[in-house]
């Protein structure tokens, strides 16, 4: 007989099961219209539980939404907010988290597009999503003028426009490429990656050097090389790690 631990545990195991399949059944709902069209009737009924126990995990559907949300960012906190490795040659901390953070928006293209939906008129969804943004350009700009400090990057440039610049580009580009799942997301990061690298470390970067060589993939786990001002190089490609799941 289970002790009263473990019966605990049951029941808020039961509980985060429940809740992520209205969250789910949500997300299939809205997939064939609009956040605007669902209601809680349909998602309980997808669901197969009752109306009533909808309301003991969620307000209304736009805190189904949001609550979904925050989960999104929490279980992706350190990615999405400060997500460059450190040390070696910058070109790949840049490229590394280019990938990383469109694999997560790929994994989770359902919830995005209707976040991007739902910002357009929703105040507290469009809060949560700035809170989002804002906390990746921040971090943006700190790896920009940390890569400043060591010469990677020009001093001259301006660290906060070039941040807020390069970021918006890219949430615009995963909003049109990976919301709807149209295309590949290490395709929309080698393109994104080449307009970052020439941005940052001057047209040469994205552009190949003197041989058009293609530089090797990034190890998931590889070994630091020295930092400093990056060579001309080519096209960047896939890191080498599988896509999250």
């Amino acid at each position: 007989m289970p002790n009263s631990l473990e019966r605990r545990h049951n029941r808020r195991r039961r509980h985060e099961r429940t809740r992520q399949e209205l969250i789910q059944a949500a997300l299939d709902q809205a997939v064939a219209g609009s956040f605007k069209d669902l209601t809680v009737d349909g998602v309980t009924r997808a669901a197969g539980v009752s109306r009533s126990a909808f309301y003991v995990y969620f307000g209304d559907k736009e805190e189904l939404l949001l609550g979904a949300l925050e989960d999104l960012i929490a279980s992706h906190q350190n990615r999405l907010g400060n997500c460059w490795p450190q040390g070696g040659d910058p070109r790949r901390g840049v490229e590394k988290a280019i990938y990383d953070v469109a694999r997560v928006f790929a994994g989770n293209s359902d919830l995005l597009a209707l976040a991007f939906e739902t910002a357009t008129y929703d105040e507290e969804v469009r809060e949560i999503w700035s809170v989002l943004t804002e906390s990746v350009t921040e971090g943006t700009e700190t790896e920009i003028r940390r890569l400043q400090s060591e010469g990677a990057v020009d001093d001259a440039l301006d660290a906060a426009v070039l941040a807020d610049g390069l970021v918006l580009m890219t949430e615009r580009s995963f909003q049109i490429n990976l919301a709807q799942g149209d295309r590949d997301p290490d395709s929309v990061a080698a393109d994104l990656t080449k307009v970052w690298w020439a941005a940052l470390f001057g047209p040469g970067a994205a552009a190949g050097g003197p041989t058009g060589g293609n530089p090797a993939p990034v190890e998931a786990t590889g070994a630091p090389e020295s930092p400093g001002a990056p060579d001309s190089v080519g096209a960047p490609e896939s890191p080498d790690r599988e896509p999250d799941s």
